[in-house]
Parts: structure tokens; C-alpha cells; sequence
């Protein structure tokens, strides 16, 4: 009998230390669910060199996304083509490369910049005034944008009316 009994205590034995082992060993299990780091808040902005520009004289500007750092943005710039007239693209010296597909009231521009745009000026032009309203018609549409740690920061950019 003691033979049988000693045989069960080790199949006990055998059953019981491992699933010992599985509940000791088992600790809480949460899953790591940090909040992700928030993106700064992105804004699109035009610069005018003047805004009260009469008609005849050129102004310069400007597209820029200031927070955090951009390297790539897809957008367009909307104008008055009446009010005011493409002359040309003006050079940014920061080793970025740029194009530009320019229509009637419209200019669809691309940016990038492996290392991010230093000052935020992803594009900028030369315009000739026409009449000084349509200068504060400009507007900035940001298609596309991405950080230099290649994050979408088009969610991030503020929308104001």
C-alpha cells in the first residue's frame, strides 16, 4: 500500500509543481500602455513682406509651418489672380528641395528636407500687386506633412476659420 500511495503522491507531485510554478511565477501582466507623446500643435502661417502693398509694387511670400519639425509638406497656396500676379519662386538657400506646378490662382507646391526646415519656410514667392485687398486673400491649404521623425502632422495642424 505504501508502494501505491508513494506512486499517487508522485503523480500528485507531478501535476501539482507545475502548475505551482505557472501561478507562482505569473505576475500582472499590463500591457504598456503609455500614452503616446502628443505632437505639438503645427501652425501653417503665411508671411507677407507687405500687406498694405500698393498696386504696381512686388511683395514677397512666404509659407511657413511653425511647431514641431517638419521635413516633407505637400500644399497649395490659393490667390486672387485678378487682385494679384505670380512672378516667380524666390530661392531658399537651406538645402531643401522644391517644386512647384503653378496655375491661375493657384500654386501646388512640395517641400522636403531631410533634416527639417530650420526657420519653418517650406516655399516662397515673388508677387506682383494688382490691387492691395486681394493681398490678404492668401490662402495657405496644407495637403500633406510630415515630421523628420516621419510622423503625419497633418492631424497636429490648427484649424482656424
Amino acid at each position: 500500500m505504501s508502494i501505491i500511495n508513494g506512486r499517487l503522491a508522485w503523480r500528485r507531485m507531478t501535476y501539482a509543481v507545475p502548475l505551482m510554478l505557472v501561478f507562482a511565477c505569473t505576475e500582472p501582466q499590463h500591457a504598456d500602455r503609455s500614452k503616446p507623446s502628443p505632437i505639438p500643435v503645427l501652425d501653417a502661417r503665411i508671411d507677407v513682406s507687405d500687406s498694405l502693398a500698393a498696386p504696381g509694387a512686388e511683395v514677397l511670400v512666404t509659407a511657413r509651418l511653425v511647431g514641431s519639425p517638419v521635413a516633407s509638406v505637400t500644399a497649395r497656396l490659393l490667390y486672387d489672380s485678378t487682385g494679384v500676379e505670380l512672378l516667380h519662386e524666390e530661392q531658399i538657400t537651406d538645402g531643401a528641395i522644391r517644386v512647384m506646378n503653378p496655375q491661375p490662382g493657384i500654386v501646388r507646391f512640395a517641400s522636403v528636407a531631410a533634416n527639417g526646415f530650420a526657420d519653418g519656410r517650406v516655399y516662397a514667392w515673388r508677387f506682383t500687386v494688382r490691387r492691395t485687398a486681394a493681398i490678404r486673400t492668401l490662402r495657405l491649404v496644407v495637403e500633406e506633412t510630415h515630421t523628420v521623425s516621419r510622423t503625419d502632422a497633418a492631424p497636429s495642424l490648427s484649424r482656424k476659420p
